[in-house]
């Protein structure tokens, strides 16, 4: 194919003049929309023969900011007849964004089938993938006199607890010919396979030892399989302590989190024997502690107390503080917070107990100049000082403001135009690659400015994601956007749910992205898992009806429905079991009497949970205020009490 075409299509001067303003939604621009999609569609299913005639179509489309896609999909049709300075010049002119990546990584399959190996070199740029880049150190040691550089690039794939592509093989096999491959190597990347990656390379590994070092990986499997094989003490035979060690390690924190006791017992046999490390004894001890709590072991208090020292980590003295919580004894609480280095003591959990604990051990004046500071902060614990002090929380909505210039600027870029066009067309996950690529050039005022002119387009997520990202967080009414209020309105009435309460759901679950979907497979507004969609609705749910804002919407009221009437409507209990499953939580109530329930809510074995439900209910009280509801929420939470079999007020 000619590639005079080519160079009329890159013939715009400026950029930015060949695109139109985002805010153009008229006529004009829903018919360019439609030949967009109408060309789209030709530039996939055309023979590469029949391109060229689709070339004054797209002209005819130059002022629409998606046309540079067309552009893409037409180089990578052919990208076979086109020159290397045709690919660089559109390289060059769209770097930095989701167009130049995508061409880039297509170029160099090209240049890697044609064995072009300076040309790919000079074309290669880092992040495209682990397959370019295996490419890319091949060749550079094909052609280098200074292997040593590029070893040690590759000892950075070879340590993966991953199986790599085959594009890695050549550069592997150069790598291991040269003595890279050594036992301390292999044994590295066994250790990487088992903490977390493909367990079938275990044997192709183990082939990769001498043999006097199998038994090594035949007890990595043994312990990841059950960790009580630390308790059999001949399997460990002390061949090799250097790499016995790890295997022992990491087989006491899995037994901790299994049996403190077991683990207690096998860790005081080998803490003599085995020369672990001061940060390896705190993670052990780390973990008993934790666990011993979790299991209500006698041993908590003795466990907590070893492991709760300067270098802890802070779920330690979380775990610590809401042990004597639970016992009711203040004075500790209080020490437990002292314990905390400064900075720790100064966030708004340990500042609510320490206000707590000194009400509780008489200093009501002290109790009340915490909750007072505290009462002016938007969050759960600010919310709770509020309660206590009788007095209605604040939100202190403090709008973010950006000058017009700057939004006019950050308006007028091409990347902007082109979200704008994909977000239109509910292509989200274009837009949000193009958002991505943008946010990482603009300064911190223009991603204010960005974040605003997501939250005027309705692009919810991207605006709380914006807000989150900047650190401005006193925008409440954008960062709380009343998202599908009509169709929560509507379907929350149909279901007897609080309406603020599924909106401050599916703010937590989604931030209102319609199309997400998380690893485990939950699925849009309010991350749904299809089979507790199928298990409610009694039917057989699509998968992709759950990225219908109103059938997810439709469902998520059924579920909440469903959790109320399992759990008596208290918004604490169903929240935990929205997130981390009825039965589980009712395993979680108090076995005798009851608890108050933030002593509770601060007991809650499941860190994600734990924070989830704060959120949450943090999230309720903003909807109540932002739909025009009185609202006792946190006065009513600071008073009740849970137990194994009731809900009570004082």
């Amino acid at each position: 194919m000619r590639e005079s075409f080519w160079l009329v299509l890159f013939a715009c001067a400026s950029y930015i003049v060949c695109q139109s303003s985002w805010a153009e939604d008229g006529a004009l621009r829903n018919q360019q929309r439609e030949q967009f999609l109408s060309l789209e569609k030709q530039l996939n299913s055309l023979p590469v023969s029949k391109l060229p005639a689709i070339h004054a179509d797209i002209e005819e489309l130059a002022n629409y900011p998606l046309v540079p896609y067309l552009k893409l999909r037409l180089a990578e049709r052919t990208l076979a007849n086109l020159s290397d300075d045709t690919v660089e010049a559109f390289l060059a002119r769209y770097a930095g964004t989701p167009i130049a990546d995508r061409l880039r990584k297509r170029w160099l399959d090209l240049l890697s089938q044609r064995a072009r190996k300076a040309v790919f070199i000079d074309a290669y740029q880092p992040g495209l993938g682990t397959r370019y880049t295996c490419t890319y150190l091949d060749y550079q040691l094909q052609l280098t006199d200074t292997p040593d550089y590029w070893f040690e690039q590759v000892d950075d794939l070879w340590l993966s607890g991953d199986s790599q592509p085959k594009e890695c093989d050549p550069v592997f096999a150069v790598w291991k010919k040269n003595g890279r491959m050594t036992t301390d190597m292999v044994l590295q990347r066994v250790e990487k396979v088992i903490r977390g990656g493909d367990r079938n390379l275990l044997g192709y590994l183990q082939r990769r030892l001498p043999d006097s070092y199998h038994y090594l990986v035949a007890l990595w499997r043994a312990t990841h399989r059950n960790p009580t094989t630390v308790l059999r003490y001949r399997e460990f035979p002390g061949r090799y302590p250097r790499w016995e060690r790890p295997v022992l390690y990491y087989g006491l924190i899995r037994l901790a989190w299994q049996s403190p006791e077991k683990a207690i017992k096998a860790f005081q046999y080998w803490q003599d024997k085995v020369s672990f490390n001061d940060v390896q004894i705190r993670e052990i001890e780390r973990a008993i502690a934790i666990n011993s709590v979790l299991e209500g072991e006698s041993s908590a208090e003795e466990w907590l107390s070893r492991a709760n020292v300067p270098a802890a980590d802070e779920d330690v003295r979380h775990w610590h503080l809401a042990y004597w919580l639970r016992q009711r004894d203040w004075a500790k609480v209080l020490s437990v917070i002292e314990s905390a280095p400064p900075e720790e003591q100064q966030q708004s959990a340990l500042r609510y107990w320490r206000a707590r604990s000194l009400g509780e051990l008489g200093f009501h004046q002290e109790q009340q100049q915490l909750f007072t500071a505290l009462a002016d902060e938007r969050h759960y614990y600010g919310f709770l000082a509020s309660a206590r002090l009788q007095q209605q929380p604040q939100l202190a909505d403090r709008p973010l403001v950006v000058s017009d210039y700057t939004i006019a600027k950050v308006s007028t870029v091409p990347a902007v135009q082109r979200s704008y066009e994909w977000f239109k067309l509910g292509r989200f996950v274009e837009a949000r690659r193009e958002w991505y690529h943008l946010n990482q050039r603009l300064t911190n005022a223009e991603q204010h400015a960005a974040t605003l002119i997501a939250s005027d387009w309705g692009w919810h997520d991207q605006a709380i994601i914006g807000f989150a990202n900047t650190g401005y967080y006193s925008d409440v009414k954008r960062r709380f956007p009343l998202a599908f209020a009509d169709e929560f309105r509507q379907r929350a009435s149909q279901h007897d749910v609080d309406q603020a309460f599924a909106m401050a759901i599916a703010r937590r679950e989604s931030s209102f992205m319609v199309d997400a979907v998380s690893p485990a497979g939950a699925r849009g507004l309010m991350q749904l898992m299809p089979g507790t969609v199928n298990y409610i609705s009694k039917q057989k749910v699509s998968y992709s009806s759950l990225l219908q804002p109103e059938q997810n919407l439709e469902f998520g009221m059924q579920y909440l429905k469903y959790l109320n009437d399992k759990l008596n409507h208290n918004p604490v209990l169903v929240s935990a079991s929205y997130n981390a499953g009825w039965r589980r939580v009712l395993q979680w109530l108090p076995t005798e009497g009851e608890q108050e329930l933030d002593i509770w809510i601060e007991n809650i074995p499941y860190h994600e949970t734990r924070h989830y439900v704060k959120a949450v209910m943090a999230y309720r009280y903003i909807y109540q205020v932002q739909l025009g509801q009185q609202s006792e929420l946190f006065d009513t939470l600071s008073r009740m009490k849970v137990s194994a079999d009731s809900l009570t007020l004082p």
